[in-house]
């Protein structure tokens, strides 16, 4: 149908989901991440702290910008292997709810926010984002928390 403009998700390279202000914000990673993550920074001399949330599951503690992250070029330089988290941004999920929002940091979703508010099936917006969430959730749902 002409005129109908369908709504998808584009990152905009403004570097709000690569820069971690408080622990509240800092990316969840499996454990496959985190061996990923952990390898690739031994081979680069880069130090990696984690938190265990759950069984198999992680806060990457992160302050200021991701170490994997180039300021200068405002790329990802381990793009090809970064973490779910990433993958899934600007879809975020609260562990302790399950819930999965937008991040109002994202300049795209900023942007886009009324548009967004009126779209019937946001999964059609986050085509590529939202499996990566709903892997997430069904690792956390499955895991549950650490007593």
């Amino acid at each position: 149908m002409r005129g109908v403009r369908v709504l998808r998700f584009r990152c905009y390279r403004c570097v709000h989901c690569c820069f971690f202000a408080s622990d509240i914000d800092y990316p969840i990673v499996t454990e496959r991440d985190r061996r990923t993550l952990e390898r690739v920074a031994r081979k680069r001399g880069v130090e990696l702290t984690f938190r265990r949330i759950g069984r198999g599951l992680y806060q990457w503690v992160i302050d200021g910008f991701c170490p994997f992250y180039s300021v200068r070029e405002r790329a990802c330089t381990i793009y090809e292997v970064r973490p779910t988290a990433c993958r899934m941004y600007p879809l975020l999920l609260n562990p302790a709810t399950g819930e999965v929002s937008m991040s109002a940091l994202c300049d795209w979703v900023a942007k886009h926010l009324s548009e967004l508010l009126e779209v019937e099936n946001p999964v059609e917006v986050f085509r590529e984002e939202f499996p990566q969430a709903l892997s997430l959730f069904k690792l956390l749902a499955s895991r549950g928390p650490t007593s």
